[in-house]
């Protein structure tokens, strides 16, 4: 039986003995600092929990992003605050069950073959099973090729659009309808939406809300982790019961985080820059390890090159690399059992960061890796 694939934290060990300086590029987090914001705090915040749906401002200015953004118009009462995308994520099943909103028989939360761990973690959080949808062959989701028997169990389906870890791009509409035609509730996780290459962003709104939620990273759009504010939206009958249910639970964003998360969703020029800087870091990463002979392929979107393990091993590379080259990566298999032939790179540091370090990317031998292309 296989064992699990190494965990980030045992790889950032394996970096710290290397005898390098580590380079960390196993997060989707830029090493860049956060945009400023006009959220700071007046000294005279009220004594009082903030609103666990979100302020009125928050939930306006998400309003009004989604509609310059996607022209897409939704109701104050379909848009509402979590404490970041991830721990929205790592809940939804649980709340779902806890709002009367899981019909009889439903007892199986379905993620992309290969995806952000989240998914299965809150699936297991709630007891729920979960289910890999089948793909083809450019990593898009085929729920048409589900098993009856799985489809009928069916709660949600998660889907990521650009994909963590693939970068690939669903087609969004075919799975709503999917969703729609068999009463499962489809969930997009949007959060790389404004790192979207190939074309413009998408969301899974844009032929209804009905049936639909998606979810937003000030993370990732914005370079804001630190806020650990995001928001979903979708069907309003959906909202409206997960809101008091997470209400009871405590989960809510602080005040002068909410304050600061409604400044950058009505500001694009700080996203724009972000982007450019995104879509270069993503296209140096993909032409060096190219160019050392690494099977990398360029994503459709999303931060990460998803690249091909020399051997097909990708826990032994990832450990290579990280033991002999001080870079750390995130091994394939940690998104599902069929990408352990592979690792992820974050395209997060600039590529003069990387250069001197490209001997080891490719498929060769340390010493001889060392007169390879940078």
């Amino acid at each position: 039986m296989l064992s699990g694939p190494p965990s980030r934290e045992e790889l950032l060990d394996l970096a710290r003995g290397s005898g390098s300086a580590l380079l960390d590029l196993s997060l989707g987090v830029p090493a860049d600092p956060p945009p400023p914001t006009a959220g700071g705090s007046s000294g005279q915040e009220p004594a009082g929990y903030p609103p666990s749906a979100g302020t009125e401002e928050l939930r306006l200015a998400a309003a009004g992003y989604l509609r310059r953004r996607f022209g897409v118009a939704l109701a104050p009462d379909a848009v509402a605050a979590c404490a970041g995308a991830k721990e929205f994520i790592s809940t939804l099943p649980l709340f779902l069950r806890d709002a009367g909103l899981v019909p009889p028989g439903r007892d199986t939360v379905l993620i992309p073959r290969l995806c952000y761990p989240a998914y299965e973690n809150g699936a297991r959080l709630a007891g729920f099973a979960t289910y890999r949808v089948p793909a083809d062959d450019d990593h898009r989701m085929r729920p048409d090729l589900l098993p009856a028997s799985v489809r009928d169990r069916a709660l949600c389906l998660w889907v990521n659009s650009p994909s963590n870890p693939t970068g690939a791009l669903e087609p969004l509409d075919t799975l709503v309808d999917w969703g729609r035609r068999y009463g499962v509730l489809v969930v997009s996780d949007e959060a790389y939406t404004e790192s979207t290459w190939c074309g413009s962003p998408r969301t899974a709104f844009a032929h209804g809300v009905d049936g639909v939620l998606a979810v937003h990273s000030l993370s990732k759009r914005s370079n804001s982790p630190g806020l650990r504010v995001g928001f979903y939206a979708g069907d309003p009958a959906v909202v409206g019961r997960l809101v008091p249910c997470r209400r009871a639970a405590g989960l809510m964003a602080g005040a002068v985080a909410q304050r600061s998360a409604a400044y950058l969703l009505g500001d694009d020029e700080h996203a724009r820059v972000q982007y450019e800087r995104g879509a270069t870091r993503v296209a140096d990463l993909v032409r060096l390890l190219t160019a050392n002979g690494a099977a990398a392929r360029s994503p459709d979107g999303g931060f990460f090159v998803w690249t091909a393990a020399p051997g097909g091993d990708g826990d032994a590379w990832a450990r290579s690399l990280a033991g002999r080259a001080g870079i750390v990566v995130m091994p394939g298999g940690a998104y599902g059992p069929t990408g352990r032939g592979h690792v992820r790179f974050a395209a997060v540091r600039d590529i003069a960061e990387i250069t001197s370090r490209a001997w080891a990317l490719g498929p060769l031998d340390s010493d001889r890796r060392r007169g390879a292309h940078v």
